[in-house]
C-alpha cells in the first residue's frame, strides 16, 4: 500500500511524545523506500496445489456434488451442487449443471462445510529440530521449515484462514502465503503485541504504538492487560490505558483483541475492545458487560491447556513454563469449563473460536470444537463459532465464512456427520482455500462430460 504525504503526516502529528514520533517517522522512512523498490523484484512462480496441478486464479470453473452441506448460516442442505469460478463460489444448488470444461468433485457422500476459522493461533510457537519449545540450535532455515510444517498441518486440519496474535515473522508468512509462494491458511497478524508493564509508557506513547502497528501492515492490535495466567493473571494495564489503546485503534478503524484475566475482562469492554481472549476468573457480570457492549469474547476449553500439560517434558524449563506454572494451569481447567458454560448461556453473547494453539496444537484445533460441544454447545453452534461468527469478527464476512454466491471457495469436507459425531471433525478428507484444493481423500476428481 502506497504512502502518501498525508498519511506520513498524519503519522508525525501523532506520535507522542518526540521519541515516539521519531521511530515511527525512521519506520515512515523504511516503508518509503520499500515503496520505491516496488515492482522490481523478479517474478516469481505461484505455489502449484499438489493435486492436480492447478494455482491460484485458474480459469477452469469447477463444480461441487455434495451429499450435505453445513452452509455456515445455520442450514443444511442436501444433494446440493456449488458451482465455483475463479476462486470464488458462484452459485449453491441441487439441479446446478457443470460447464464443459469443469473440473467436478464428487463429495456426494461426504458432509461439506465452509473453511473453518482460528482467531488465535501462534504459528511461530514450535518444538525445534530437538523436539523442545524454545530451542535456541536451530538455523534460520530449519526455523523457517518449522513455521511451513505449521502452517501446512493447520490447512490439511481444515483450517484456511487464521489470526495469528504475536510474532512480527507473521507478516512474511502472510505475504507469502497470499502471494502463492508457500501453501497455508489465509493469515491475519498482530505482529508484535503491545504488553502492560510498569514500563509501558504513557498513554499518547501507548497511542503512538498503536499507530506504528498500523503502518507496519499488523491486521490488529494484540494487547496484553493481564498477567499470564501462569503468573497469576493479575493487571498490566489500567482502563485509563485500554482506553487509549482501543480508543486509537478504533478511531484507526483497526480491530483490537486483548488477552485478559480477572477484572481485566470488565476493563476491556468498557473500553471498547474488539475482542477479549481467555476471561478466567471473570464474573456473570463481566459476561454480561461483554453482552452489552458487543464484544467478542473467546474462552479456550479444549486444547491450548491440555496441549501444554500434554507435552510437559517439551515446554519445561522455558520462561515461565515451569512447575508452578503447569499448576496454575491445572488449576484454571475446571474453572474455564464453567465460564464456557455460563457465556454460551449468556443472552447475546458473541462466543467465537479461537484456540491458542501453540508447539503441539497446530493442526489439532478442531479439538476446541469437539471440548466445546461436549460442555453443551450444540453442533451447530460451536461449528457458527467457527465459521461465519468467526468471519463476522474479523469483519472478512463478506469474504469468508459460508457457503453462500460471491464468497470465497474456502470449502472443506468430512466423511460423516459432525452435528451428529463432532469427532469425524478430526478426519478432513478434503480441503480447498480459494478455489484449489490441497487435499483430497475422497472424491474422483474430472472433467464434466
Amino acid at each position: 500500500m502506497k504512502r502518501t504525504g498525508h498519511a506520513l503526516r498524519t503519522l508525525a502529528a501523532t506520535c507522542l511524545p518526540i521519541l515516539a514520533a521519531l521511530s515511527c517517522l525512521l519506520s515512515a522512512g523504511a516503508w518509503a523506500q520499500e515503496d520505491s523498490l516496488a515492482g522490481q523484484a523478479p517474478e516469481q512462480t505461484p505455489y502449484t496445489a499438489p493435486l492436480d496441478g492447478r494455482v491460484r486464479g485458474q480459469v477452469r470453473p469447477e463444480l461441487i456434488a455434495a451429499g450435505t452441506v453445513i452452509d455456515g448460516k445455520g442450514n443444511v442442505l442436501h444433494n446440493t451442487r456449488i458451482l465455483l469460478d475463479k476462486g470464488r463460489i458462484v452459485s449453491v444448488g441441487p439441479s446446478l449443471s457443470a460447464p464443459p470444461d469443469a473440473v467436478v468433485y464428487d463429495l456426494s457422500h461426504a458432509t461439506v462445510l465452509p473453511g473453518l476459522i482460528d482467531v488465535h493461533v501462534h504459528i511461530t510457537f514450535n518444538f525445534g529440530v530437538t523436539g523442545r519449545y524454545n530451542d535456541t540450535t536451530e538455523t534460520p532455515e530449519q526455523r523457517d521449515l518449522l513455521y511451513e510444517r505449521s502452517l501446512w498441518e493447520m490447512l490439511m486440519g481444515g483450517f484456511t484462514t487464521v489470526q495469528s496474535v504475536g510474532a512480527p515473522e507473521d507478516e512474511t508468512l502472510r505475504d507469502f502465503v497470499e502471494r502463492g509462494w508457500i501453501p497455508g491458511p489465509r493469515i491475519l497478524t498482530a505482529r508484535e503485541p503491545i504488553v502492560g508493564s510498569p514500563r509501558v509508557g504513557s498513554d499518547d506513547v501507548l497511542r503512538a504504538k498503536t499507530v506504528l502497528l498500523q503502518f507496519e501492515h499488523a491486521d490488529l492490535v494484540k494487547i496484553f492487560a493481564s498477567q499470564s495466567i501462569r503468573d497469576g493473571a493479575g493487571e498490566t494495564l489500567t482502563l485509563d490505558q485500554l482506553r487509549a489503546i482501543c480508543g486509537e485503534a478504533n478511531r484507526l478503524g483497526m480491530r483490537t483483541l486483548v488477552h485478559v484475566y480477572r477484572g481485566s475482562v470488565r476493563n476491556a469492554a468498557l473500553a471498547g475492545c474488539t475482542e477479549v481472549e481467555h476471561g478466567t476468573y471473570a464474573t456473570q457480570d463481566d459476561l454480561k458487560l461483554l453482552a452489552e457492549k458487543g464484544t467478542y469474547f473467546d474462552p479456550q476449553v479444549g486444547l491450548v491447556i491440555q496441549n501444554y500439560l500434554s507435552h510437559i517434558p517439551q515446554f519445561n524449563g522455558a520462561g515461565n513454563l515451569n512447575a508452578q506454572g503447569f499448576e496454575y494451569m491445572r488449576q484454571a481447567l475446571s474453572v474455564n469449563d464453567k465460564l464456557f458454560q455460563d457465556a454460551i448461556h449468556t443472552p447475546g453473547l458473541k462466543v467465537v473460536m479461537g484456540t491458542d494453539a501453540v508447539a503441539g496444537g497446530h493442526g489439532r484445533q478442531v479439538e476446541e470444537i469437539i471440548a466445546r460441544i461436549k460442555l453443551g454447545q450444540s453442533p451447530m453452534d460451536a461449528l457458527l463459532a467457527a465459521t461465519s461468527l468467526n468471519a463476522q469478527s474479523l469483519r472478512m464476512d463478506n469474504e469468508i465464512g459460508s457457503i453462500a454466491p460471491g464468497l470465497q471457495a474456502d470449502i472443506v469436507a468430512v466423511d460423516g456427520d459432525p452435528l451428529t459425531d463432532p469427532a469425524t471433525l478430526r478426519n478432513i478428507t478434503f480441503v480447498m482455500k480459494g478455489g484449489v484444493v490441497y487435499k483430497d481423500l475422497i472424491s474422483a476428481a474430472g472433467s464434466a462430460h
